[in-house]
This record gives structure tokens, sequence and C-alpha cells, in this order.
């Protein structure tokens, strides 16, 4: 029943698509009329020149190193004025790599590890922790690990701060944070266009065009639009996704910018895939699977669907002080829905490779986020020499409200139409059961905070950076469907806890700089415990020194940090009942890094990093050895690319990369499974078949190494992509 209704919906998806993209060229082309009728009065006037909300666009570059960020102080700085560990992956890189989703992006940033939920949602760790997210500087309490992020069609770049950013972030994990940086509208009329075709018949466009809006200038617009269809290289997983970006963007005068957007993503999967259970006997017993990857144990009449809105409004005012005051108003909402039988109970018999039991699950859950930031910032004078500063408020109300069934295990003989002797893991004969959502929740997270930061340049060469923030948190939540809705419990909370940060950069040469910085950070936390209650708040701290240096006239940067982090009261499964969780003492995360991004040579881009990094407990009486399986001790990722410059084969571009891991196993269950090391291979071969169009083709695991990307408990346990391919034609004017 639900797979009818999911090729029911089929074609109202692809009409959205053809809408969107219809809007997209009759955009486009009242943009291209515009640009045509001011060419002939071009004696007279002029298009004027915008500078988007004091930020650069890395797609007005072709390369892969970006010049400055915004994830650590909201405006642009130079990476080597930041002292704590950053690194960009910029729209040129987006495209000669063919990366279409964040997961995507983030699986080849120097430190990042990614470890997948199921098709459609993932995890995002750095160094022992988990990784926050926020959208053109705006925090969100979300978080970024296990919810639907919008295709990266939208954004400019990805901008990845490794360590805690607690004064700008608020709340949040230790790991990092994620900020994502979206296209902005430009002065002058932009067409760009993609369509692939790739493995397990992955076929997708994209259509992205921009520019002036009137006749002078002052009113500018952008839409992106995205449409996929595909399956996986798990039988019988089908995915249709269809992406609509627009924004607008207004010089109410010359010193007043206002802006309006909307994004709008459908991801609709068939018989999505949440991973393997491991072999008979199952528990810590069970061994990981050695089977086809096209191993598909879930059932045809599973299915996932989410929806998610966002709607942004903004404005920058500006100063003749160079002073500016920018307010961000966001609201997001992702409606959800899925439901399947999750393989389980004893393991999987080797001898007729079925299984016995299964987890039945169906939820149903709406996410509504409200979100506004507003800070001022700009240079001032002191003792002679100039500074700068931030100051701003920002705050953000997360609410979800969701019915489900969590059911228990159920053997295979008590299920309606399945046969007794067991399930077939290939291909379940499981009849859909009729689940009751038996019970329902709401759960409102709400953060506001005032925060500030100075950047002091004490000395000629050295500048300290101190910041500060007070945050207030609330957590409740009540019982809802099928009852009616019950009275507020409340959970953490926290008023007017102080965030401190402090760093220092010494700039050695214009081209060396050394830094050193601390900060602090506390979590509040909604986890529960088995005796009732909410776990107590972690409180971390982080050291971390390091060098960055630039080479070729700045066209190459390299960083190299050593960091040390200290976490108490971390969560953890509790082992006498998973639903809740305990305190698991303090804990320390420690190693260093080193990144290499830019353009040693013309037409040579260049990206690589090496992560080494250990985590172990420090105080726990029931727990020893590393806290996080999950991360790798040794990563390395390298990627290059050469497109040749002149002569016979001009226009011709080659680029490979490596990713390599040292042995991992999984923070879910504890057990002696593990995956041992391995190193994927990737390559791309492109041809500009003129200035207009280019031919690429993308291969990724080109040696097909088999090995597990995700281990879980009895079930998720999930095969890394075998090797694949990617034909796109891509067009720019």
């Amino acid at each position: 029943m639900c797979k009818r209704h999911a090729h029911k919906h089929t074609h109202t998806r692809y009409t959205k698509i053809s809408q969107a993209i219809s809007l997209g060229a009759l955009f486009g082309l009242s943009g291209q009329l515009l640009a045509d009728g001011q060419s002939v009065e071009k004696e007279t006037a002029e298009l004027q020149t915008i500078t988007v909300w004091g930020q650069s666009l890395t797609e007005d570059s072709d390369a892969y190193r970006a010049e400055k960020s915004t994830v650590a102080s909201k405006l642009p700085v130079s990476l080597k004025e930041i002292p704590q560990s950053v690194s960009v992956v910029t729209r040129q890189r987006i495209e000669d790599q063919n990366l279409n989703t964040l997961e995507d992006a983030l699986r080849w940033v120097p430190g990042v590890t990614v470890i997948p939920n199921d098709t459609a949602q993932s995890q995002y760790w750095a160094r022992g922790y988990g990784l926050n997210v926020s959208i053109d500087g705006v925090p969100s309490t979300a978080g970024l690990s296990g919810a639907e992020q919008f295709d990266l069609a939208v954004y400019d770049r990805v901008e990845v701060l490794r360590g805690p950013a607690g004064v700008l972030q608020g709340s949040g994990d230790l790991g990092g944070t994620v900020n994502v940086v979206t296209k902005k509208p430009r002065s002058q009329f932009g067409l760009n266009g993609t369509i692939s075709t790739g493995s397990w018949d992955n076929h997708r466009g994209e259509l992205d065009v921009t520019g002036p809006l009137d006749a002078n200038g002052r009113l500018r617009g952008r839409f992106v639009g995205v449409g996929q269809d595909r399956d996986f290289y798990y039988d019988r997983t089908h995915q249709r996704k269809w992406v609509g970006y627009g924004v607008l963007e207004f010089d109410a005068t010359d010193d007043l910018t206002l802006s309006l957007s909307h994004t709008q993503q459908d991801n609709d999967i068939d018989v999505p895939f949440a991973g393997l259970p491991v072999s008979a006997p199952g528990g810590a017993a069970g061994r990981l699977l050695d089977v086809s990857r096209s191993t598909n144990p879930y059932p045809d009449w599973s299915y996932s669907r989410a929806h998610t809105k966002e709607t942004v409004l903004a404005a920058e005012q500006r100063f003749a002080n160079d002073w500016s005051l920018t307010a961000k108003l966001r609201y997001l909402t992702q409606d959800s829905e899925w439901k399947d039988a999750v393989p389980g109970g004893a393991g999987v018999n080797l001898n007729n490779n079925t299984f016995s039991y299964v987890f039945l699950r169906e939820y149903d859950g709406e996410s509504r986020r409200r979100a506004a930031d507003l800070y001022a910032s700009g240079p001032f004078q002191l003792l002679g020499r100039e500074h700068h500063a931030l100051i701003g408020y920002n705050q953000d109300d997360y609410r979800v409200r969701s019915s489900d069934t969590w059911g228990s295990n159920r053997s295979a003989s008590s299920l309606v139409g399945s046969a007794a002797s067991g399930l077939d893991l290939s291909n379940p004969n499981l009849a859909e059961p009729n689940l009751i959502r038996n019970r329902g929740s709401e759960r409102l997270t709400e953060q506001s905070g005032v925060y500030g930061q100075v950047r002091l340049r004490v000395l000629d060469p050295l500048t300290l950076v101190a910041g500060g923030r007070f945050t207030n948190y609330d957590y409740k939540s009540r019982n809802r469907a099928p009852s009616t809705p019950g009275a507020w419990s409340k959970g953490e909370s926290s008023n007017d806890e102080f965030t401190p940060y402090g760093g220092l950069v010494y700039e050695v040469t214009p081209e060396v700089s050394l830094y050193t910085s601390y900060s602090d950070i506390f979590i509040p936390q909604d986890y529960e415990k088995a005796g009732g209650g909410t776990l107590e708040p972690r409180v971390g701290k982080q050291y971390e020194v390091g060098i960055k240096t630039s080479f070729f006239d700045d066209a190459l940067n390299a960083s190299l940090a050593a960091f040390r982090i200290r976490d108490e009261n971390r969560p953890f499964e509790d082992p006498n009942d998973p639903s809740y969780y305990i305190a698991a003492g303090e804990v320390e995360s420690s190693g260093w890094e080193l990144d290499v991004s830019g353009r040693p040579l013309p037409g040579w881009d260049l990206s690589a990093g090496y992560t080494h990094l250990k985590t172990r407990y420090l105080s726990d009486d029931s727990n020893i050895g590393q806290f996080s399986h999950s991360s790798p001790k040794h990563s390395f990722k390298l990627w290059s690319h050469y497109r040749v410059q002149d002569g016979l084969f001009k226009g011709l571009a080659l680029g490979g990369g490596v990713q390599a891991t040292s042995a991992y196993g999984s923070d879910r269950f504890a057990s002696d499974r593990e995956q041992s090391g391995y190193a994927l291979a990737s390559a791309v071969a492109s041809y500009a078949l003129n200035e207009h169009a280019t031919l690429a083709l993308n291969g990724e695991n080109l040696t097909d190494r088999k090995y597990y990307v995700s281990l879980g408990n009895n079930t998720y346990n999930t095969y890394g992509d075998p090797r694949n391919f990617t034909l796109s034609l891509r067009l720019k004017y």
C-alpha cells in the first residue's frame, strides 16, 4: 500500500521539478532581457557593483584555496588570523569532484568522520565528538547528525572549524562547527546547468540562474533547481529528490540591503536501507556478514519521506565608519515519516542466509525551528592601532512533535505472511503489518545568548582574539498522542552560563603565523536517565597550538595544529537499558592535524590532510581505553587536480585522490568487531568542449574495496559504496 502511495506521487514530484526549472528559466530569461536592455544604454548607465553581505563567494574563483572564512567570526577573516583549525570546501572543488551532498563534501575534510545511519541521514564527527551546524553564520540547536540536510547545489562553500565554537554557537558538541554559505544573487547575468548519469541509474539535473531584475541592478535574484532519480548499490531502494532555492536581494538605499530566500526539498525513498544484521548467535558473539553488497534485508513496503522548507529574511545596514548592523530571521520546517522492519534478534543463520526476528518501527514527526541573529561589527581605534569588534544576540527555538510505534523484536512465525522457517536476507517475504502508533511526544528546546568578540592588535605582529557568551538554555517535553497532550516536564535548564574564548596569533612573517587558543564549553543534555531526570551538563575545554603558512604568493595554504580536549559527563547508552543513558565520566581527545590546500603551480590544485587522534577515558569505573571507537587513530585524505594550460591538450583536466584510514569500531555497541584499515581511490577526467561546456567522468572506489563504513550492534552495519562512475555535462554562461 505504501509503495503504491509512493508511485502515486512520482508524477507530482516531477511536475514540481519541471515547474521549478521552468520558473528558473523564465527568471533567467527576464534577467538576460534586462541585461540586454541595459547594454543598449551601456555608455550612460553601468550596473552597480554589489558587495554581498561583506562576503566574497568562492564561485568567483576557480581555486581550492579560500582566502577568508566566516565560520569563526561571522565576517570574512583570513585563515591565518583564526587561532583554530579551519578547512573550506570551495565551489570549484565541489564541481570538480561532483560532490552533491553535505555528506560527500565532509568525507573529504581532514579530521572529519562520516557514519551513515541510513539512506538519507548520517552522523558527523571530528576529534572524537559530533559536529554542530550553522547556516550563513546562524547557529542551530537542531544539530547536524541524524537530520536531513539540503542539497549541496544551494551552497557556495562549506566551512569547517574543528574544536569548540561556543561563543558563536552557544550550546553544542565539541567536535566543531560546519558553516554552510548559501549562494547569493549576482549583479550580472549567469546561467549554469548540469546533467549527469551514473552507476545504479543515478540521474540528476541542476539549474542555477542569477542576475539583475531591474534596470539599475538594485534588485537581484537567483534560482537553483535540482531533480534527482536514482537507485543504490543495494537492491530495491529507490530515491526521488527535488530541490528549489530562490533568493532576492534589494538595495533599499546605498547602505541598506534586504534579502529574502526560500528553500524547499522533498526526499522520497522506497525501501530505505539502515544496515545489515550480524551472524547468529547475535549479540557480542555475532560476526559481521560477508555477503553481496547488494543485499537488502528490508521489506518492499518500507519507506521514508522527508519534506523540508526554510525561509530566511535578512537585512544589513552599513555605516560611514565601516561598521555594519546585520539581522537575520530563519524559519525551518521538516515533516518526516518512515516505516520499516529492522532485522536483528538472534542474527543470521549462515546455512541458509535467513533471519528470524525483526524490529518493527513506524514514525511520523514534524519539527519547527525559529532562529534570530542580530549583530554589529566594525573597526575601532585604541592606543593608535586599529582593532575590530563583534557584539550580538541570537536565539533559537526548536520544537519536535512525533508519534510512533517502536516495537520489540517479533519472530517471523508471529508475523502475518512470513515463513516460520525464517526471512530471506536478500528479499524478506514479510507482509506489511498494520501498526498502531502507540505513543507520542513533543519536545521544545529554547536557547538565547549575548555574545561578543574582539580582535586586538596588541603589537604589529601580535593579535589577541578574545570573546565570551552568556547563554540561557531550556528544554522541556510532554507526552502527546494517542492521549491528549499532558503537562510539560522540565528538563535541562541553564541561566547566564558563561562561555569564554581566548587566542593569540603572532605573525612571524607575512607568510607565517603562530597561534594558540583556549575554548571552554558547556553542553546541556536532554539524555534521560533510567531513574528519571536528565544527565548533568557536559563540561569541556580545549587547548590548541599551531602554525599557519602560505606559499607561492599566498596561492597555497598549510597549517599544522596540536590539540587536547577534555570532557566530562559524556552520554553513553545504559548497558542495562539502551533506551536510557549514563554519564561516562571524564574523557580526553588529543592529537595533531596537517592541512594543505591551494595552487602550488598554475593549473594544479591540491588538497591534503592527515589527522592523528587518540581518545581515552580518564575517570570512569566501568570503561577503559578509547571512548570513541568510531574515530580512527589515523586518517589521510588527498585530492589533486591539474588543468592543462596550453598546447594540444588545453581543456583537458585530470584529477585523483585517496582516502585512507586505520581501523575503527562502533560506539553503539561494545564488542570486538572492527573494520580494518583501508584506502579508497578516486579520479576524474574532464574536457572543456568550449568556453561554456565541460564533459567529465568521475570514478569512486576504483579498486572496488569491500569494507564496512558503519558498524552498529546486531544491525546498522553498512558497506561502503562499491566502485561507481558518473558522467556529467556542465554548462556555464
